[in-house]
């Protein structure tokens, strides 16, 4: 800047010289000199460069150590939305702390909420804003019909004319999707009158996207528990175990169509334990 400046007084003092002993002659071309440099040095004087941007700090982030759900609201009550695997980050938005749920944004779009029993953040998450649970939706169970299979021509074929059937490969039913439900807790004297017992009522739900299932199979930890017949939607199930002993804290439960070709791939639902 110093150097700048000095610059700036030696063109100042140049024109003013020149202006002094310039002759008649060459009069009328002497305001062009000056001029000429005279925006030379105020073009020296100009500053250069722009100021650095200013960084933007990162949101707050959130992992899982266990595959999590991601909901509407903060329980199992409330529509799935995403399913959170480990090694997968999301931004926080916000917090329920009374639940233990943090809500995070949606890849795709929108937000959901994140059971924090297995999360995980990074960056200032204590200065997030609290959220009130949404309304707890009321569940509506509802079937879809299915499509009717085509008819197929009878006619008889012309005289001379030999008909090839068609060979029919039987193929694995479709998959089942939106697979949830609802569960309910109360608690219950157990029989020898010391141990009091959990009472847990299940209600599984789900699409039927297949057209050939002889059958669905209802599973849970991994195990078959049950066989159900075809254009089944729901399955219900209760629960008993004793309260205060520890153990799981949620019960994995899943559905598959099948029929004589094989199996569908296989949805799972998580059900937290009682309470």
């Amino acid at each position: 800047m110093k150097t700048k400046r000095v610059l700036i007084a030696l063109n100042i003092l140049l024109v003013a010289v020149l202006a002094c002993n310039l002759q008649s002659p060459v009069a009328n071309s002497s305001p062009n000199l000056a001029a000429t440099i005279t925006a030379q040095a105020m073009t020296l004087a100009a500053p250069t460069g722009t100021p650095a941007p200013v960084g933007k700090a990162s949101p707050p982030q959130v992992s899982v150590t266990s595959v999590t759900n991601c909901r509407t609201g903060p329980s199992t009550a409330y529509d799935l939305v995403l399913t959170v695997n480990p090694g997968q980050s999301l931004d926080l938005v916000g917090k329920d702390s009374a639940d233990n749920y943090w809500i995070v944004k949606n890849p795709v779009g929108g937000t959901c909420w994140l059971w924090g029993q297995y999360a995980m953040t990074t960056g200032d998450a204590n200065s997030l804003p609290e959220y009130p649970p949404p309304s707890v939706p009321t569940a509506k169970f509802t079937k879809t019909p299915k499509p009717k299979p085509t008819a197929t021509n009878t006619q008889a074929p012309s005289a001379g004319i030999t008909i090839i059937p068609p060979i029919i490969v039987l193929l694995p039913p479709a998959a089942p999707t939106s697979f949830s439900g609802t569960r309910t807790c109360s608690g219950a004297i157990a029989s020898d009158g010391f141990t009091p017992t959990w009472v847990e009522a299940i209600a599984l739900t789900w699409k039927d996207n297949a057209t050939n299932e002889a059958g669905y199979h209802m599973f849970k930890g991994g195990a078959q528990i049950s066989s159900i017949p075809a254009n089944s939607t729901q399955f219900n199930i209760t629960l008993r175990y004793p309260q205060g002993t520890g153990g799981a804290l949620y019960d994995t439960f899943g559905v598959e169509a099948f029929n004589t070709a094989g199996a569908s791939s296989r949805p799972t639902w998580d059900v937290p334990t009682c309470p």
